[in-house]
């Protein structure tokens, strides 16, 4: 295959795909790394472009410049993978984007000095295979996190790159060892460029592929969770209850009726800012504290029902006691106030029931629970009466 027409094509490819995740990613939550696999394609088609453009005599500071697009656009790419695979929020900076590049220019330099065209070709392929095997490193280990929807598309993304980052440290082996003429001629150089142009054409719909899969998963969480704590909702709760009680093994779910302690009060005093960071607080604490089979859905303006799984009544209000304390120890920072705020619930506690259709009546035996802790006090646990 023509480098030339490679060229072309991994230039119109990266640029046209970069242009288009840039349009998706503005209509898009941000933190996908769909913003820096934009920025990563734009900047490496705008280095194949530029050289293009340059015609055949290249100016030495052209290709300097060229190859450091290539460089900062994988960095972006990398970026792009591990803001999309980590739970965590991340990003190059640019600080450290930039000393990256100023190394990679001084070596480049020193490269073209010391071994010309033959230094220059060895560099640029040394380091961009690296760092596509980096970035092949990167999606392999987010695999783990992800749901078996996704993996498919982050396997053959890891495939991608892997190999062409094999390739590329490839063809610098070759081109240092045979000097200028294996840089565009010879089976080797033939592979490199064919596959490259493969890999650019399968790398952008794999790449809104994932982020598409991504973004149908947010929906359906969205659908099903609370908006503010991101507990379930009433949709969520009801998928909840219909896969417990769908699944072989019957077990029983006794509710906890957990109701934030003088909530009108704090909205009232404080705002509505500070009403909503305690609800984000509370179920922190509940989601935070409950066992593994069990789940938690915000019912109201400041109530949570919370299902203790394949429990006794005892271990429910084990459970119960366990989740106001760890309320009552909360310290919230609210913007404006010097003294943090503290909070109390109290929680009705209902006898365990093992029928689907018995969840509604059990939930208003709880929250008649809940209604005497109120009346008895607030902050406390009671339970239904036997």
């Amino acid at each position: 295959m023509d480098p030339r027409t490679v060229i072309i094509i991994l230039a119109l490819n990266l640029l046209s795909s970069g242009g288009m995740f840039y349009l998706i990613a503005r209509k898009m939550p941000p933190n996908g790394g769909l913003g820096a696999f934009a920025a990563g394609a734009i900047t490496f088609g705008a280095a194949y472009a530029a050289r293009l453009a340059a015609g055949a005599q290249v100016p030495a500071v052209i290709d300097a410049l060229a190859d450091c697009a290539m460089i900062a656009g994988t960095l972006l790419f990398i970026g792009g993978i591990r803001q999309f695979v980590d739970a965590r929020t991340y990003r190059i900076h640019a600080p450290t984007l930039a000393g990256l590049l100023l190394v990679f220019l001084a070596v480049h330099v020193a490269a073209v000095m010391q071994w010309g065209i033959v230094g220059r070709y060895v560099l640029i392929s040394f380091s961009l295979g690296g760092l596509f095997l980096l970035l092949a490193g990167m999606a392999a280990y987010g695999l783990r996190a992800q749901d078996a929807a996704l993996r498919v598309p982050l396997r053959l993304l890891v495939t991608l790159m892997a190999l062409l980052g094999l390739a590329t440290l490839g063809r610098a082996i070759s081109i240092g060892l045979h000097g200028a003429q294996a840089i565009f001629t010879g089976l080797a150089a033939q592979v490199f460029f064919a596959y490259a142009a493969l890999a650019a054409v399968l790398m952008g719909p794999n790449l809104l592929w994932m982020v598409f899969l991504r973004l149908n998963r947010q929906l359906a969480e969205l659908a099903s969770r609370d908006a503010l704590t991101r507990t379930l909702n009433r949709n969520g709760l009801d998928d909840a209850l219909r896969r417990h009680f769908g699944s072989r093994r019957q077990r029983t779910i006794a509710w906890l009726q957990v109701d934030i302690d003088h909530f009108k009060r704090v909205n009232d005093q404080y705002g509505h800012h500070a009403g909503d960071q305690m609800l984000c607080e509370v179920a922190d604490v509940l989601t935070g504290l409950i066992r593994a089979d069990d789940f938690v859905a915000r019912t109201g303006g400041e109530e949570f029902l919370v299902a203790c799984v394949d429990a006794s009544a005892d271990t429910a209000c084990s459970l119960a006691e366990r989740l106001r304390a760890g309320v009552a120890e909360l310290r919230i920072r609210v913007a404006g106030q010097s003294a943090a705020l503290q909070c109390t619930v109290s929680i009705g506690v209902s006898h365990p029931f093992s029928v689907l259709r018995h969840w509604e009546p059990a939930a208003r035996k709880a929250d008649a629970a809940l209604y005497k802790a109120k009346s008895a006090g607030r902050n406390r646990v009671v339970l239904e009466p036997g």
